[in-house]
């Protein structure tokens, strides 16, 4: 990840969790594509409980993986009204 943002990756069960902190931006939001595209079939929690700064460009880059999201379950945590209402027009699933 971009030095302003950081992501883990741990377990939960069977689900697979990853955690950012920081500040989502574009680059760090295209690093997190390409992590969602490595656990392709797993059931993913996005944990954004520790991010301080959400750039609305990010659920642009974002949504259309996460709306295309069918061969498994997706979780997000610690996302504000605004960022969920967003995701929500822009068809992704989120609960």
């Amino acid at each position: 990840m971009t030095a302003s943002c950081s992501m883990s990756r741990e377990t939960e069960g069977a689900r697979t969790v990853l955690r950012l902190s920081g500040v989502l931006d574009r680059d760090s939001a295209s690093e997190l594509r390409a992590e969602l595209a490595r656990c392709r079939g797993e059931d993913l929690v996005l944990d954004f409980s520790h991010v301080r700064e959400f750039a609305d460009l990010c659920v642009a880059v974002l949504a259309s993986d996460l709306a295309s999201v069918r061969d498994r379950r997706l979780s997000v945590r610690g996302l504000c009204a605004h960022q969920l209402r967003m995701f929500r027009y822009f068809g992704v699933n989120v609960h």
